[in-house]
């Protein structure tokens, strides 16, 4: 049950150091007003007017907002709780240090924010507005997320564990230390875009277009890429370890010492790509493509090539050490390294059983 109460009992209270509970503050004009350090419990700000307010520090605990204006706000050290946002309104706003827990976002506009260490964690995110924002230290963890959008926005060591991130809009936007940890990404474009440092592990990449996008240190390294194009792609390092990549397209890619260890590769087209001494050690290439590419230094061994096309690629000292290579095409195999017998001997050893 919200009480009404007037603008300077509710002033008074926040200079008493007092917490203001049940309170309905709709519609009423709070910009630029001093609310910092105060708790707010089971209010409801409803065409509330805080533009330019000072909430550091303060705390919005089970509150409910609602075409309220809290743009350029200034946000430190505060925190919703359990509260629910609908079309609000904090373009321009500086977020540092804030928590949203467990809250129902639906339709909250940031864009031009910036945000520096803000945490979404338990949240069911409907609407979110990024556009032209700048995040950095930011952690979306364990989220319910429909339609973000990241347009033009700059993300500099933003975590996003375990989201379903198949409706967010990341045109334009720019990455630099960005973990997309157990997230599903499935479908979504990335083509031309730069990434530094992007980790995907155990991501849902399904589909994604990464076409000519700059991946430097990028980590895939247990994903599932079925059907992605990575289509003249510059990703050096890049590490495809135990990867799901059947059928994806990575020609004329330039995948410089990538490795590939593990990786489940059937299908896969290769074509044209530089893989100078890339790893593939255990990796399944059943009927994949690697014609024509830049394979010296690299190494095969235990490698599946069964019907592999390798015709027309470079293979100067290519580790063939143990691999699988029924009705597999070489042009160039007798510059590789086939399998080395003392290592093959030391492989195969068991220990004698003792009958006694």
């Amino acid at each position: 049950m919200h009480s009404l109460m007037e603008k300077a009992e509710i002033l008074r209270r926040v200079q008493a150091c007092e917490a203001v509970a049940g309170v309905d503050l709709s519609n009423m004009d709070l910009a630029a007003a001093d609310l910092s350090a105060t708790l707010f419990d089971r209010c409801l700000f409803a065409g509330t007017q805080m533009a330019g307010a000072d909430l550091t520090d303060t705390r919005f605990i089970r509150c409910a907002f609602a075409r309220a204006d809290l743009g350029r706000c200034v946000m430190r050290g505060t925190v919703f709780h359990e509260s629910g946002i609908e079309r609000v309104v904090a373009a321009g706003t500086t977020l540092k240090n804030v928590t949203f827990h467990a809250c129902t976002i639906d339709g909250l506009a940031l864009t031009h924010a910036a945000l520096d260490f803000v945490t979404f964690s338990h949240c069911r995110i409907d609407k979110l507005l990024l556009r032209e924002a700048r995040l950095e230290k930011v952690t979306f963890a364990t989220c319910t997320t429909a339609a973000i959008d990241f347009s033009a926005a700059s993300l500099e060591r933003t975590v996003l564990l375990e989201c379903d991130l198949r409706q967010c809009r990341f045109v334009g936007t720019r990455f630099s230390t960005v973990i997309f940890s157990k997230s599903l990404l499935a479908g979504l474009g990335f083509a031309g875009q730069h990434f530094v440092n992007a980790q995907f592990m155990e991501a849902d990449l399904r589909g994604c277009d990464f076409s000519g996008a700059q991946l430097a240190h990028a980590n895939f390294q247990s994903a599932t890429l079925a059907g992605a194009r990575f289509d003249g792609a510059h990703a050096p390092n890049a590490i495809f370890m135990a990867a799901q990549l059947q059928g994806a397209s990575f020609a004329r890619a330039g995948l410089r010492q990538a490795l590939f260890i593990d990786a489940k590769a059937a299908q896969a087209n290769f074509a044209g790509a530089d893989l100078y001494q890339s790893n593939w050690a255990g990796a399944t290439l059943t009927e994949a493509r690697l014609d024509d590419c830049e394979l010296t230094y690299a190494d095969f061994s235990h490698a599946d090539l069964t019907r592999a096309d390798l015709r027309g690629a470079v293979m100067f000292r290519a580790k063939l050490h143990a691999v699988v290579d029924e009705g597999a095409r070489f042009s160039d195999r007798s510059r590789a390294l086939e399998s080395e017998p003392e290592r093959l001997a030391a492989e195969r050893w068991r220990p004698a059983v003792l009958n006694l």
